[in-house]
């Protein structure tokens, strides 16, 4: 097993919605890569695997993981943002005469679209029926010929409107997430159900929004700037409702990996917050920081390559970071069962970080399944067929305890009172003899005798198992949770 250590969360980050930070491995999880040019704004991963980066002064391609670059064009523009189409197309959006160009696979020449703006070309999308999206600092612009033909299909001539980010929905959606320069606090989320063609807010409209990402199945994330309505945002409803994340942070990137682990970037200057990258497997509940190997962490936002390489990069510092390893990081989980002839236990393999492995336990004749324990020995269910979220390697044991024959115990008059319980709990239905209690661990915490009360103050939070033998050497079995 790795070593672990505790990173130190601050107390605003425990406030917003009950976030709680995880156990962090000793191994550096970044690696520096020296960038080609100043300021990078942009970073993609091509169809070829090769990186390619727009900065303040052209677009640079390397094949090698960084090591070397090679300018590939527009070495005297600012490159705001990168997109490359499922054809080969290279999409450039730039700060400037033309806010767009263009480069057709196999060519290295690049073509200024006329864009009927002057205005900054800040992100890019494609809609279900191939139309091109445009975001700008006025607006989102549509062209079906990816050429001359532009129409403003979203403009607000009241603000000065940064359109941050583009995004399509799995069913089709278009959402488009919009930060105000001008007017504190106006912005918001807009969404397209007709590729694009119109546009309504559908709120956030407090919030300066950053950027947007999704998981498989349509969650949709939204990170905010922290002068405005701030922190990550979670829609699991279209937009319709949204639950609030890491208040009073700057999530200024986010990305989603395949097994819907989501990354997000947190830049706070001024704020004394922690800056830097997290993760969370579980929708954004608890966050686990990623800042080891990364002694900089000015950067500005994330990219996930295919086979599971997670950059960070931003043109605050000249700096980009790629992680060591995949975070498809296999991990092997060992299921037993204890003791070894208390039953079977089901659910060891290969599984990767952010994946859900099922687990079995069946207790075989004369003993009862009590509850997994984890690597650490920390209680994990108390059911006998659980989902466990894996990620780290080890050990998940599932315990059995030894009876004798059991009693029936539907039907038969036999019950615990009160259940759930936190103090004494008093049995009903038969008299007691002896009276044991067991853990998930399947040890005696508690013995009583000629007693039909048993208290359980002082008890940890969770399931036990209560056995009771009456005068007549019957056996009753119920499990109590404690809370």
């Amino acid at each position: 097993m790795k070593a672990t250590r505790l990173y130190p969360l601050l107390a605003l980050l425990l406030m917003a919605g009950g976030v709680t930070m995880k156990a962090q491995t000793e191994d550096e999880f970044w690696m520096g890569i020296d960038p080609p040019a100043t300021g990078v704004y942009s970073l993609i991963e091509d169809a070829e695997g090769n990186i390619v980066v727009g900065a303040t002064a052209g677009v640079y391609s390397s094949s090698n993981g960084g090591v070397t670059w090679n300018l590939i064009g527009l070495d005297e523009i600012g490159v705001l943002c990168l997109y490359e189409h499922t054809d080969g197309t290279l999409l450039a959006g730039t700060g400037g005469y033309y806010p767009l160009y263009k480069r057709v696979a196999g060519s290295t020449e690049w073509q200024p679209l006329p864009v009927p703006t002057i205005m900054n070309g800040v992100s890019i999308g494609i809609t279900p029926d191939n139309s091109l999206l445009l975001g700008t600092w006025e607006g989102i612009y549509k062209s079906t010929d990816w050429d001359s033909t532009w129409t403003n299909v979203y403009v607000d001539h009241s603000m000065v409107c940064e359109v941050t980010d583009l995004l399509k929905l799995n069913n089709g959606t278009m959402l488009a997430s919009v930060f105000d320069h001008l007017a504190m606090g106006i912005g918001g989320l807009f969404r397209s159900t007709d590729n694009g063609d119109t546009w309504e807010n559908i709120g956030l409209t407090d919030a300066a929004i950053l950027c947007l990402a999704k998981n498989s199945q349509d969650v949709i994330y939204v990170g905010c700037n922290v002068d405005f309505t701030s922190g990550l945002f979670r829609s699991t409803d279209y937009g319709a409702t949204w639950q609030q994340f890491l208040l009073n942070q700057c999530v200024q990137g986010i990305a989603v990996d395949n097994n819907d682990v989501v990354y997000v970037n947190l830049y706070c200057d001024g704020w004394g917050l922690p800056w830097g990258v997290y993760r969370s497997a579980d929708n954004g509940e608890t966050w686990e920081s990623l800042d080891s190997g990364m002694p900089n962490k000015m950067i500005s936002k994330l990219h996930l390559s295919n086979d599971g390489y997670l950059y960070a990069f931003g043109h605050y510092d000249n700096q980009i970071y790629r992680s060591r390893k995949s975070v498809y990081e296999e991990f092997e989980i060992e299921v037993v069962a204890c003791p070894e002839n208390g039953g079977t236990a089901i659910g060891s393999g290969t599984y990767h970080f952010g994946e859900f492995a099922h687990f079995s336990a069946s207790a075989n004749a004369n003993y009862q399944f009590v509850g997994w324990t984890n690597q650490d020995g920390d209680t994990i269910s108390n059911e006998a067929e659980y989902a466990h979220m894996i990620a780290r390697g080890g050990q998940i044991t599932a315990h059995f305890v030894s009876i004798e024959a059991v009693e029936e115990t539907e039907g038969n008059g036999f019950t615990l009172w009160p259940n759930p319980a936190s103090g004494v709990v008093r049995i009903e239905g038969v008299e007691a003899e002896e009276v044991l209690v067991y853990n998930a661990l399947g040890q005696v915490v508690k013995s009583v005798r000629n007693s039909n009360e048993v208290s359980l103050e002082g008890f940890t939070e969770g399931v036990y198992l209560v056995r009771i033998r009456d005068g007549e050497g019957r056996i009753f079995m119920e499990k109590v949770m404690v809370r």
